[in-house]
């Protein structure tokens, strides 16, 4: 949250507060507004992003009506965003004594944070490009002798060879996530040595 200025504050200060903002707070804002951007490129919304974002740069867990005042948007959208973010393990729940509100804390390891993007997209986003890939070459095949055959071989190349692409880049996803899979199966058979890590 913003940090408000002393009253006894001299209007002059509080001009040069407002021409140099707090660098915690710009640095907040700037963090948050470029979550919230770069959302799309990890296959969530932009509200997603901003509210991990304030989430991410609190110290402590927030409640619903606080990530309403520090993203700015209502609480029937808040209420939407935080249930995804739940789904997809970016975030946690918690309560506590004789408080009956909702405590949210973010997904603060980096590695699981890109695991549970990377599962969500492997599910939704390389599936559906294969499948339109694919559907596009049906086509392709059932119409092939309407269509002239140097434009047939060059669309054909160009279909086949981002049907490959898609789906190299899936078996590299599923690769890496089978591997932090592993890695987190050893690190459960080790204790100790996890301990060591933290």
């Amino acid at each position: 949250m913003p940090r408000q200025l002393p009253q006894n504050r001299q209007p002059g200060a509080r001009r040069e507060a407002h021409e140099r903002p707090d660098p915690a707070e710009h640095a907040r804002t700037s963090f948050i507004d470029g979550m919230g951007r770069v959302g799309e490129f990890w296959g969530i919304a932009p509200a997603m992003g901003r509210i991990w974002a304030v989430l991410y740069l609190n110290q402590d867990p927030m409640t619903m009506d606080g990530v309403v005042t520090a993203v700015g948007i209502t609480k029937g959208h808040a209420s939407t965003n935080l249930r995804a973010l739940l789904r997809l393990g970016l975030i946690t729940k918690s309560w506590r004594p004789g408080d009956r509100k909702e405590y949210y804390s973010p997904q603060a390891d980096l590695w699981e944070f890109a695991r549970s993007i990377l599962k969500e997209r492997q599910k939704q986003e390389f599936d559906q490009a294969l499948a339109s890939t694919r559907k596009a070459l049906a086509v392709l095949e059932a119409d092939r002798t309407r269509i002239p055959i140097e434009e047939y071989r060059f669309l054909k190349g160009r279909l086949d060879a981002i049907r490959d692409f898609h789906g190299t880049i899936d078996r590299a996803v599923a690769a890496v996530l089978a591997f932090e899979d592993l890695r987190h199966a050893v690190f459960r058979l080790t204790p100790d040595r996890e301990a060591r890590q933290r």
